[in-house]
């Protein structure tokens, strides 16, 4: 009992010094920090965006594409622009430099034996053109824009099959390649690796003297520093024979599972396709003759088989001999891996090579080779354009002379599985192709004393920027 005599229950009092006031602070520690967690959860965050964005086009203010050196058979060079202005274009050989005048859709010669560096800037850069060619025999090639990645199949390096590689710098400062080769598997030496090009010279290498081998070889040329144009003249002689047959070798950017051979000049001869695997996988690759409506596996041709690797010849001869007497114009592979290819076709007294056609989607044109001078009534050439679309559309092929007027405008239609052939008329130097609807793939066959076959690449019309952004782990 207490002091004033009022009883108090022990439970009770126990309860009451276990008893806590809940004061402001206590409250705001707690409901505070829950009221930030459901703001910001109400909060919308911005979207985030990548700052990897490709390349812009813009307008084309510089361009040059660059012309091997002059081999028998195809002295000549040229230049011609296509986008409607005249002006003057830059020709280098070696440091040595001068101002050429062209004007739009003309065959302008330029003299020189060594490699030549065109240059066009401003109107002149967008549709530059130069060729080198040659009509005894008859020989073509149309000069390549620089790139970081190339391939030449069927290369050689033996004493009746030897190729020669040209490396140009166009530019002041060095540049910096790699060439690696497949024959039975891939493979390099050390002559071949970190080849350094100094800055407007060029770099020649006979393979037969640099890597001697008897198989048939594919070159990979990879460009590690500035900027390359690479040129391959291929050879051929019998042995202990005196004639030697010489034909430029195309280039091809990049091996594809689905690949288009345009261009087989008629003749007696022999016919191999060249083909090689640059995978890591066993390919194998069917083997079609694509006539102007169709294509088709020749009867008995089994698919190809080709190692990780290596570089195969197949020949054609017997099922090519049959087929174009039916109106057969090229050869189509479709492999189960990416692969490069080239046919050879063997002549009496010349050699043509083919080379997968390009893709073109807005325009394409390529100087033609035309005979001059005293002796040109007995090299006439002819020439016609084979197309294949990929879709239904149409195609407008114009053809001009020397002096740059036309002689041909035509439009044909397009579909997908048929070739068209427009032959072009004595005298062209210049053949243009614009698709409408459809890409096409396409090439110029010529022929005349012996035969060459020039593939059509997209017309350099556009630049590329490069987009900055800051810099990321």
């Amino acid at each position: 009992m207490s002091r004033s005599g009022r009883r108090i229950r022990i439970p009770e009092v126990a309860r009451r010094q276990r008893t806590r006031r809940i004061d402001a602070t206590t409250v705001l520690a707690v409901v505070l920090p829950l009221l930030t967690v459901g703001v910001l959860a109400l909060v919308r965050q911005p979207p985030t965006h990548t700052t990897d964005q490709p390349p812009a086009l813009t307008q084309l203010t510089r361009s040059l594409v660059v012309c091997p050196s002059a081999a028998p058979g195809s002295p000549d060079a040229a230049v011609s622009t296509t986008n409607g202005t005249a002006g003057n274009v830059t020709v280098l050989a070696g440091t040595t430099s001068r101002d050429v005048a062209v004007r739009p859709w003309a065959s302008t010669p330029v003299t020189g034996t060594g490699t030549l560096t065109v240059k066009g800037s401003d109107a002149l850069a967008p549709g530059l053109l130069a060729a080198r060619a040659g009509t005894s025999p008859v020989t073509g090639l149309d000069c390549p824009n620089p790139a970081s990645d190339q391939w030449f199949t069927g290369v050689g390096a033996r004493s009746d099959h030897d190729s020669v590689i040209e490396l140009t710098n166009p530019d002041s400062g060095p540049a910096v390649a790699d060439i690696s080769l497949l024959a039975h598997k891939t493979f390099s030496v050390r002559r071949l690796r970190g080849i350094t090009i100094p800055g407007h010279k060029t770099v020649t290498l006979e393979l037969g003297s640099v890597v001697p081998r008897r198989p048939l070889l594919t070159a990979h040329v990879v460009v590690s520093r500035g900027r390359l144009a690479v040129g391959v003249l291929d050879m051929f002689s019998a042995v202990g024979g005196k004639q030697v047959q010489r034909e430029w070798l195309p280039r091809q950017l990049a091996p594809e599972p689905d690949s288009l051979l345009l261009g087989l000049p008629t003749g007696s001869g022999s016919r191999t396709l060249q083909l090689a695997n640059p995978t890591a996988d066993v390919v194998r690759a069917e083997i079609r003759i694509v006539t102007g409506d169709t294509s088709f596996v020749p009867a008995g041709m089994k698919p190809v088989t080709i190692a990780p690797g290596s570089t195969v010849a197949v020949s054609l001869t017997q099922a090519l001999g049959k087929a174009l007497g039916d109106g057969a114009v090229g050869v189509a592979i479709h492999a189960t891996g990416a692969v490069t290819a080239s046919l050879r076709t063997t002549l009496a007294g010349d050699r043509v090579l083919t080379v997968p056609d390009q893709v073109v989607g807005q325009e394409a044109a390529t100087l033609l080779p035309v005979a001059t001078g005293a002796g040109a009534k007995q090299h006439q050439v002819s020439a016609r354009v084979l197309l294949a679309a990929d879709a239904s559309g149409s195609v407008t092929v114009t053809a001009y002379d020397a002096s740059g007027t036309r002689i041909l405008q035509r439009t044909v239609g397009t579909q997908k599985g048929r070739v068209a052939s427009i032959t072009l008329p004595t005298g062209a130097a210049l053949v243009d192709v614009v698709p409408k609807g459809t890409t096409v793939n396409g090439s110029v066959v010529v022929t005349g004393q012996g035969a060459t076959v020039i593939p059509l690449h997209e017309l350099l019309v556009k630049g590329l920027v490069p987009q900055i952004s800051p810099g990321q782990d």
